[in-house]
């Protein structure tokens, strides 16, 4: 087991932690992985990942997260949705560790703690890194895919993007309304097509239509 006692710093409180998280995420590029394993929204750390906006939209790079098996409690549903909607690939699990964790290539913030509350700490260590990068990998190995993140049903905000582009607007206007940039907004357009087998924005509305998807 690798010790983090000589090369964490503690985070006191929920806003150095939204500090440490929104420094972590500044960057534009790199994957970011997270679980999550309290069944109360008393902690901080989902609300702070949804403060982090269209941080997570517009990142190039995967960003996944794991979440308890127990996905129905209501105080965490909100949060859910959120991170769907924002990109957000995520799976659960009934073996995740006490605690939670954000692992990205420029440090990770995290916490061993059993109750809501419990102080996270902030890691940028490299020699540490691996571990993190490994154990992330398992989680996300062992957790389920729910049935709602099929690759070929869109999440809420991919619909309305779509209807926004059929009633004509800009990929500036959508990105405007989204919170989103114009190349988060051309990206998310191209995978959609893709899905699609589209050659076409418009034959991409076309199927999306005839598939319900709008």
């Amino acid at each position: 087991m690798v010790s983090i006692t000589a090369t964490s710093r503690a985070l006191p409180g929920a806003v150095a932690l939204a500090e440490a998280v929104g420094r972590f995420l500044a960057a534009e590029a790199g994957e970011v992985f997270c679980y999550w394993n309290y069944a109360s929204s008393e902690d901080p750390l989902l609300e702070v990942l949804r403060g982090t906006g269209s941080r997570l939209w517009d990142r190039e790079g995967e960003v996944r997260t794991v979440l308890p098996r127990a996905r129905g409690v209501p105080d965490i549903a909100e949060h859910i949705t959120w991170q769907q909607d924002h990109g957000v690939q995520v799976r659960y699990s009934s073996r995740l560790p006490p605690g939670a964790m954000v692992l990205t290539e420029a440090g990770s913030v995290l916490t061993t703690g059993l109750r809501p509350g419990s102080t996270y700490v902030v890691v940028q260590d490299a020699r540490v890194r691996p571990a993190f990068s490994a154990l992330a990998q398992l989680l996300w190995q062992r957790a389920e895919v729910p049935p709602d993140q099929r690759k070929d049903v869109p999440s809420e905000a991919e619909r309305q993007m779509f209807r926004m582009l059929m009633q004509g607007l800009t990929d500036s206007a959508v990105a405007r309304q989204l919170g989103m940039s114009d190349r988060t907004v051309r990206r998310v357009v191209a995978q959609l097509m893709e899905r699609l087998g589209a050659q076409s924005r418009f034959e991409a509305g076309v199927r999306a239509v005839e598939r319900g998807w709008i």
